[in-house]
């Protein structure tokens, strides 16, 4: 068996003062002086192992990812262009999760196209840089990367079943200027075992639950972004991240 990476995930903490009459926010946009722009800690947890994915033998019912091959995938430069996505890549993303999860239909409602700043995860934030899969985990749906092999920042998955949604899971209000959004960030608990796709290709995607209504919130997958540290090589990430309902008929 091959030794799994060794790396640093984010986790929130839920020890602050300020969450005993609060509920926990993150601000995104600039605050007057005394206003804290979260009332809440992210801190980093070391030598964290990170298994791989494809030779883990995980079953999507119960730890809630999957990966799939998709059938053909469009030219980097094409996802600049919000047309070609929607007209080649979601119907061909649409398809790859139905087929693989089993599901009666699927319907797409979602997806952001994410190019990671040389900086990250340092750099500020600024109305033209889209919120990166953050270093603390957080729960999604369906990625890749737009090019391959992956080997710069690339996703870890937290197996649902070692998950516990009733301790480990810390409701934030997250806030823009214009909207606000109800969010999860992840506790640490010493039972999680994260996983990733080494060396990812830009035609394998990572499907991976967000919410499963047959089984409540013990199939919710946290993921994050994680440092290869000296195995690291290639360009800035670039990636897209697709959201959908799955719908199961009498499943």
């Amino acid at each position: 068996m091959e030794d799994p990476i060794v790396s640093t995930i984010r986790y929130a903490q839920a020890d602050s003062e300020a969450l005993i009459t609060e509920k926990a926010y993150i601000l995104n946009y600039p605050t007057p002086p005394g206003i804290p722009k979260s009332n809440f800690n992210i801190d980093f947890f070391p030598r964290i192992k990170i298994r791989n994915l494809r030779t883990a033998n995980l079953d999507w019912d119960e730890n809630g990812v999957a990966i799939a091959k998709l059938p053909g995938c469009m030219p980097k430069e094409d996802f600049d262009d919000e047309e070609k996505i929607e007209k080649f890549y979601l119907p061909d993303v649409h398809n790859c999760i139905r087929d693989t999860l089993g599901a009666e239909e699927v319907c797409i409602f979602d997806y952001m196209v994410r190019k990671r700043d040389a900086a990250f995860p340092y750099q500020a934030k600024t109305k033209d840089n889209a919120p990166q899969p953050a270093l603390s985990a957080h729960i999604g749906n369906a990625w890749k990367p737009l090019a391959g092999p992956l080997r710069d920042y690339p996703m870890a998955y937290c197996d649902a079943k070692t998950l516990d949604p009733d301790t480990d899971l810390l409701t934030v209000d997250e806030v823009f200027p214009t909207v606000a959004n109800e969010v999860y960030q992840v506790l640490y608990n010493p039972n999680h075992k994260w996983y990733y796709i080494p060396d990812q290709l830009h035609t394998e995607l990572a499907i991976f639950a967000g919410y499963d209504s047959r089984k409540g919130q013990s199939l919710s997958v946290p993921h994050c972004s994680f440092d290869l540290g000296d195995k690291s090589s290639g360009g800035p990430r670039q990636s897209i991240e697709v959201r959908a309902f799955v719908f199961y008929g009498n499943k």
